[in-house]
């Protein structure tokens, strides 16, 4: 049965602690870079907020996944 892409296309909440630990708030669970590009991949949207100050940071941390 093929899987339901509407859930995939739903944007994601991805906070980014000290030391760069990235959690995501739709799992409740950290993550890795590598978690962010299959993510993407899959065609999810992500936004990356800094935990601290929540500005927004998903280009800065989008840029480094190249």
């Amino acid at each position: 049965m093929a899987q339901d892409r509407s859930q995939d296309r739903s944007e994601v909440l991805i906070k980014r602690y000290g030391a760069g630990r990235l959690y995501n708030t739709a799992t409740l669970s950290y993550v890795v870079p590598a978690d962010l590009a299959e993510m993407l991949v899959r065609g999810q949207r992500l936004t990356v907020r800094d935990a601290a100050s929540g500005a927004d940071i998903t280009r800065e941390v989008l840029d480094r996944l190249h």
